[in-house]
């Protein structure tokens, strides 16, 4: 007797020694599963790891966060662009004594200009505005600009990040 034949006699269904055994290990809807799962983590970790490096905040080193700037020349009122630690920074000769601002918008990251005439930082990017001790005056701006360590040293100004 062949397999139809069989089939017929027990009214078409098989017997348990007819059935085919499923194979050992994962089935294929657990495969797909794991395929799809681990692809989609993988993508989450290849777009959140920039994400996150953006985010952190840099730790700079204490060497590279110290600048020392001559003060002859700047009268009351000016202001001068350093370098420090590889990022911008505006000194301005005030009335109190000399203010360090990160010149970093805080908006999206444009370097400001310090507008002596109406003594407050400009970002040309957005029209954000700051006073020189760095609030927000005006603009998109969510946060204020970034105020420095200064320490006045015989003619020297020295700038630090705190």
């Amino acid at each position: 007797m062949n397999e139809y034949d069989a089939k017929r006699a027990t009214g078409g269904t098989r017997s348990p020694e007819a059935e085919p055994s499923e194979p050992p290990g994962v089935d294929r809807r657990r495969a797909l599963q794991l395929l799809v799962g681990g692809t989609s983590l993988g993508a989450a970790a290849a777009l959140g790891f920039p994400v996150a490096q953006y985010l952190r905040p840099l730790a700079p080193d204490e060497a590279d966060s110290v600048a020392s700037l001559d003060t002859e020349g700047l009268g009351p009122w000016d202001a001068k662009l350093v370098d420090v630690g590889g990022r911008p920074v505006i000194v301005v000769n005030t009335d109190a004594g000399f203010a360090a601002l990160s010149a970093v918008c805080t908006h999206l990251g444009c370097v400001v200009r310090w507008k002596k005439g109406r003594r407050q930082f400009f970002c040309p990017c957005h029209g954000g505005r700051f006073d020189v001790d760095g609030r927000v005056l005006g603009g998109p701006a969510p946060r204020p600009l970034v105020k420095l360590e200064v320490e006045e040293q015989a003619g020297r100004v020295v700038v630090r990040f705190a």
